[in-house]
This record gives structure tokens, C-alpha cells and sequence, in this order.
């Protein structure tokens, strides 16, 4: 859970509820869900980063290729 951006404060949280037994399980499902959540929203705008980049990108190679072709002439 670690490598998926957990942080320590809520890998301890989970463990401790995880210690004190069965009765923790709906806290730690909902810890989990909650975490779960927070992973999809911090990739949703890291697809949006990607994706403006990549425009941006896409634009210099339009730029590239119109300076190219006025170069031939």
C-alpha cells in the first residue's frame, strides 16, 4: 500500500485498526475507500497534466513542421 502513495499516518491508522480486530473492519474498509478515492483524483489530474503536455508537445512538432516547410521553399 506503501507504493500506491499511502502515507505513513494512514498506514499506522490502518494497522492499529487492523490490531484491534474484526470489529474495525467497516473503519477500515471505509479508510481504504477513502484512500482509494484520493489515488483516482490525484490521477485524474495527472491524466489532465499528461494530456496538456502532450497538446503542447503536439504543438511545437505543428510549429517544427511549418518551419520545415518554409525552410524548403
Amino acid at each position: 500500500m506503501r507504493g500506491a502513495g499511502l502515507s505513513i499516518e494512514i498506514l499506522t491508522e490502518y494497522v492499529n485498526l487492523f490490531q484491534e480486530g474484526s470489529s474495525t473492519v467497516k473503519a477500515r474498509k471505509e479508510l481504504l475507500i477513502e484512500q482509494r478515492n484520493q489515488l483516482a483524483d490525484r490521477i485524474r489530474e495527472m491524466q489532465e497534466t499528461l494530456d496538456r503536455l502532450d497538446r503542447k508537445i503536439d504543438g511545437y512538432e505543428e510549429i517544427f513542421l511549418t518551419k520545415e516547410e518554409d525552410l524548403k521553399r
